[in-house]
């Protein structure tokens, strides 16, 4: 058991911070709506209710027409959770607050956010999410 707990959140409120592939969001919306369900949440900052990981995710619930998202929210600051990058580039997480908070989104898949333990599936039927 991994302790996280899940939410449904609006997809209205979440601030994206990261740019994303539209081929990528495609296939995955195709995979969800298929598979009837959102199987991996996405995680939100508690604070700035920006999106840490799942991006893509988020945008497939755009594309289906969903209002809501599962979510897990955790504080910046849990120890659980570390800031790393994708690429040769660190970002800090006031920079990350910053393109929620103004809408000036970094490249797709530029940081990555990493939980110990690591999410698991927790699915979703995407009726829930309509």
């Amino acid at each position: 058991m991994s302790g996280y707990a899940c939410q449904r959140l609006e997809l209205a409120r979440l601030r994206p911070t990261e740019l994303v592939d539209e081929g990528e969001v495609a296939r995955l919306a195709n995979a969800m709506r298929q598979d009837g369900a959102q199987r991996r949440p996405v995680l939100v900052e508690r604070v700035s209710l920006a999106i840490l990981d799942g991006h893509h995710r988020f945008r497939a619930a755009q594309a289906l027409g969903l209002s809501r998202i599962n979510a897990v929210v955790i504080d910046y600051d849990d120890p659980r959770l570390t800031l790393a990058s994708w690429t040769a580039r660190n970002f800090t997480r006031e920079e990350v607050r910053a393109a929620a908070r103004d809408g000036v989104l970094l490249p797709p898949k530029s940081t990555r956010h990493i939980l110990n333990p690591p999410l698991q599936e927790m699915p979703v039927a995407l009726s829930m999410l309509a």
